[in-house]
């Protein structure tokens, strides 16, 4: 089984940042793949296959989310994505409150070395991914979205979170892209 916690954005977000991958789409066709609304999520701690005993410890381990206090984060204008050279995907980081969410994938991180010593895990700087580019999408393509995101990108939008929960989320993947299930999720204190 494919797992990794996150959490998930508001249902505002999710539409506006639809709506701005969609003017993507619509002016620069053939470019990038949207991502669907439900997915929209901050990853905190990627697992990879873990076998059902392994999910167990990880289910037991996960009680250290709900000692963590709920909180606001912002994210910062999206910005594309390279890797070996080409255009990867669209994402959009932590700016505010991006301390807090490190804090909490390190306590996530560290929970699950005591109850799952075997995985190694390394948090990656939390961002959320709102586009992907097709196969063999070249620079010259990137170029022509960046222009897009400039124009289309609303910055009178806050762009501001909440991160009150913690999802463990099973990735399956298909040929139409992953699906996300929630297998366990963690209401955080309500705080700040």
């Amino acid at each position: 089984m494919r797992l990794f916690f996150a959490t998930f954005l508001s249902l505002e977000n999710v539409a506006a940042y639809q709506a701005f991958v969609d003017r993507l789409i619509s002016e620069v066709p053939d470019s990038l793949r949207p991502i669907p609304p439900a997915s929209h999520h901050l990853t905190l701690a990627f697992l990879g296959e873990l076998s059902e005993g392994d999910v167990e410890n990880c289910r037991a381990g996960f009680t250290a989310a709900e000692e963590l206090a709920a909180f606001s984060f912002s994210l910062e204008p999206p910005r594309i994505l390279m890797g070996r050279g080409q255009p990867r995907l669209i994402c959009a980081d932590v700016g505010v409150g991006r301390k807090q969410v490190s804090e909490a994938q390190a306590a996530l991180v560290a929970h699950l070395g005591r109850s799952l010593p075997s995985l190694k895990v390394r948090p990656k700087p939390p961002h959320v991914n709102l586009a992907r580019f097709k196969k063999n999408a070249r620079r010259s393509k990137a170029a022509r979205v960046e222009g897009a995101m400039t124009r289309h990108y609303d910055d009178s939008h806050a762009w501001v979170d909440r991160f009150a929960e913690i999802h463990l989320v099973k990735s399956s993947l298909t040929p139409a892209g992953p699906i996300y299930e929630t297998v366990q999720k963690a209401q955080l204190q309500t705080g700040q």
